[in-house]
């Protein structure tokens, strides 16, 4: 009997900030368990002195993995296990479409990703996505419908998808949506937003992604119109216009060293425009790479640190920063005991659903990757209406916690899932390299002030159910048609009666 590899001990800390001396939260990475057990039984779990726990909370932590008759290679083999359930089950039965009206866009901002479009040319850019080439996206997208793949949304991107000289494009687009009844939803700069109020009611788009990166003139340097013209007042006009129409509005604010401490004049402005007060309006805080001093990367928990000086409570701070909060809605979720804990090894749809399709037709796999073609994954082939694919996608698709070496008996494998692929390119030359960044900094302040304000309030050990109960009920011959079947309802009806209750996506 042995602590699990997998195992974190980490202290509660209550809404004051302030910690809870006499309780210690147990976390185990691999099955999901989240618990809160006296201090001085934490102390014997780290120091392995099974023998000093009552009989019930040694049995309870047994049955739940925080300590475990395995050893080192049989509980890799049990994550080795769960990413292959996901990728097989859930990863590869699902897609994300992304679709891209333009290359083109109405503004210049200093740290977009997608600069190097524009060595292209303004001729290049100028070109949209061709009545031929949405006719066969969408006959593609209406081929994986029939074949049983689950998708239920479409977002829009850039480029700027709203630029007012792309709304016929658009209009075609949001057709093709309604008609294979599809939810539309889009990223865009908010600028040209009033061209396409009536249009957004006309096919129900109800969520939008509106960048704001600070208030007036500071917003104004960051989300430089091409024109030099300012901004921030249309934008802010327009947020308020769409919220009017009742469309969902999430403003992301792009945060670096020009903007850091402007954070407040943002805040105050918007809670003085009464935006604040409608329930379809959120807004996050990111960070992002400043281009201006590369030798000094701004990190994420300085916006959280911002935040508290200005009077944000840390539950606060933790609701307004974009990898904090997805964080805290995540354990949340499990709290509630609905759902098995997640074991997705997948960073996000790049290696999973995802595709990115731009107006030319060529298809990629991360919005962070579009207009090098030699990332491209396939291309929509306009005369067949198909998506052919080349020999990257299968790379993509390995790129998954339980196969990335550095991520094998990693405790945030399943919450972390790798970083990154984009990060991991710059950091190490190679989109199949591990991107920890803060996470298990994020992960460790989250997860310590979200089970603390619940035992607070209620005072339960058992905050999650435990992914160890059903992978003990598999037997050797279930686990090893599960590491070699590439049937999916052979492992379906495996898992099932194992007790796995799979989340619908």
């Amino acid at each position: 009997m042995r602590t699990s590899t997998y195992e974190l001990f980490l202290p509660l800390i209550n809404r004051k900030e302030e910690e809870i001396a006499d309780r210690t939260l147990l976390i185990n990475g691999l099955y999901g368990a989240i618990d809160i057990i006296p201090k001085e039984y934490a102390d014997k779990v780290r120091a392995g002195d099974f023998e000093g726990l009552p009989l019930a909370l040694r049995e309870r932590l047994l049955l739940r993995g925080h300590i475990t008759c395995k050893d080192y290679d049989a509980e890799l083999a049990d994550q080795k296990l769960l990413g292959r359930i996901y990728r097989t089950i859930i990863s590869r039965s699902s897609i994300e479409p992304v679709i891209m009206p333009t290359y083109d866009c109405n503004f210049r901002c200093p740290y977009c990703f997608e600069q190097h479009r524009l060595n292209h040319g303004q001729q290049w850019l100028d070109l949209n996505m061709s009545p031929g080439m949405i006719e066969a996206v969408f006959k593609a997208l209406k081929e994986y419908k029939d074949q049983g793949y689950l998708f239920k949304e479409c977002y829009l991107y850039g480029g700027e998808p709203f630029l007012v000289k792309n709304i016929g494009t658009v209009r075609s687009i949001c057709r093709h949506c309604k008609e294979m009844g599809l939810e539309i939803r889009a990223v865009t700069n908010g600028y040209d937003l009033d061209s396409f109020i009536d249009l957004m009611y006309e096919f129900k788009i109800k969520h939008l992604h509106i960048t704001v990166d600070g208030m007036g003139s500071v917003n104004d340097r960051m989300r430089l119109h091409k024109s030099g013209c300012g901004t921030y007042e249309k934008i802010l006009k327009n947020i308020e216009l769409a919220l009017q129409r009742d469309i969902k509005i999430k403003m992301r604010v792009n945060v670096n060293h020009d903007n850091l401490h402007r954070i407040k004049e943002l805040i105050d402005d918007i809670t003085a425009r009464g935006l604040i007060k409608y329930k379809n309006y959120s807004y996050y805080f990111r960070a992002i790479s400043d281009y201006d001093h590369p030798e000094n990367p701004i990190q994420e928990h300085e916006i959280i640190d911002e935040l508290l000086s200005i009077g944000f409570t840390a539950q606060e701070a933790i609701e307004h920063q974009n990898l904090y909060s997805g964080l805290a809605e995540g354990i949340w979720k499990l709290m509630e005991k609905e759902n098995y804990p997640d074991f997705n090894p997948c960073y996000c749809g790049s290696e999973a659903g995802l595709m990115v399709i731009d107006p030319f037709g060529n298809v990629y796999p991360c919005t962070e990757s579009v207009a090098r073609e030699e990332i491209a994954t396939g291309y929509v082939d306009q005369e067949t209406g198909r998506i052919i694919w080349n020999f990257d996608r299968a790379k993509w698709r390995t790129r998954t916690t339980d196969i990335m070496e550095a991520c094998l008996g990693c405790p945030y494998a399943f919450t972390c899932r790798g970083g990154c692929a984009s990060r991991a390119m710059a950091a190490h030359g190679s989109y199949f390299r591990e991107s920890c960044g803060e996470f298990k900094e994020i992960a460790q302040f989250v997860a310590a002030r979200v089970a603390g304000a619940d035992w607070e309030k209620n005072h339960q050990e058992e905050l999650t159910l435990s992914l160890a109960g059903p992978l003990s009920r598999l037997s050797e011959a279930d686990r090893k048609t599960i590491m070699e079947t590439r049937n999916q309802k052979v492992m379906m009806d495996i898992i099932k009666n194992a007790g796995f209750a799979l989340k619908k996506e």
